[in-house]
Order: structure tokens, then C-alpha cells, then sequence
């Protein structure tokens, strides 16, 4: 396999945390069984965000959050152009869908903008981005009649 990297979803980790201590602080008192539904709801968030793999084998891209309860793919003839980027604080996190593009991040804001042939856009967040900018090129070339 050419490229394989997870980044921990240190962001959303420690956001889960915080919500789920001062929220069950605010709610045991007034409301002890709601708790109960909003810790089952922020376990279930960290354990899906917790991490985001990125990999790349054979002519597909493929990329999942956490235990992988479902993989995103994408064929590599489908990418037109490849940037290293910097996401706003604003764009968030996990799966975002912004005017102009798709995101998909765990934690920080580097990110690898895939522009498609279809003219959709495709974010990837990561804390190795000229990593996976270069192993995207490195895949592409070896690909015939790759354009990039």
C-alpha cells in the first residue's frame, strides 16, 4: 500500500469530554435520565470521530472515520488537480458540506483539496498533507495517460 496515515480526532476527543462533563454537571440535577441520552449520544460521536485513516492502493483513494463504519472512495482517474490547503476554524469538523466544497476532518487545519473532473470538490483533513499531496502525485503517475 502506497500511503496509509490516521490522525486522532483530538479535537472532537476533547470536545466530547467537555461537553459530556459540564453537561452531565448542568443536567444531574435537574434532569438525571436526560444525561444519560446525551452521553450515549457524545460516546457514540467519539467513537465515530475518533481518528480519520487516509489510504491510497492500487487506483483508489479511500478514506473513513474511526472503526470504519463506512469508507468513502474514490477512483483516481476521477481527481483533476491536487492542493495542499488551509481550512478556516470556521469550516468545523467531521463531514461538512461548505458552499464550495466537501470536508471531511478530525482535528486541526491542514487538509488536501481534491478538485474532480465533475467539477465537485473534496476536502481531506490532515495533520500530513504534503504527505498525501505527494502520494497522490506518486499514485497518479504511475496510473497511464495521468494528466497531473
Amino acid at each position: 500500500m502506497p500511503y496509509h496515515h490516521t490522525q486522532i480526532g483530538t479535537v472532537i476527543l476533547v470536545t466530547s469530554v467537555v461537553i459530556g462533563v459540564l453537561g452531565g454537571a448542568i443536567t444531574w440535577r435537574a434532569a438525571p435520565r436526560s444525561m444519560i441520552g446525551m452521553l450515549i449520544i457524545l460516546t457514540t460521536v467519539a467513537v465515530i470521530f475518533n481518528s480519520l485513516t487516509v489510504e491510497i492502493e492500487g487506483r483508489e483513494l479511500r478514506w473513513y472515520f474511526g472503526p470504519g463504519f463506512w469508507t468513502y472512495r474514490l477512483a483516481l482517474e476521477e481527481i483533476d488537480s491536487i492542493a495542499v490547503v488551509r481550512n478556516r476554524w470556521w469550516n468545523g469538523f467531521g463531514i461538512r458540506a461548505a458552499p464550495r466544497f466537501t470536508l471531511y476532518n478530525v482535528s486541526g487545519l491542514g487538509a488536501v483539496e481534491l478538485k474532480l473532473k465533475s467539477g465537485e470538490v473534496r476536502r481531506i483533513g490532515t495533520d500530513d498533507p504534503t504527505g498525501l499531496a505527494a502520494a497522490l502525485r506518486q499514485a497518479a503517475e504511475r496510473m497511464p495517460y495521468s494528466s497531473r
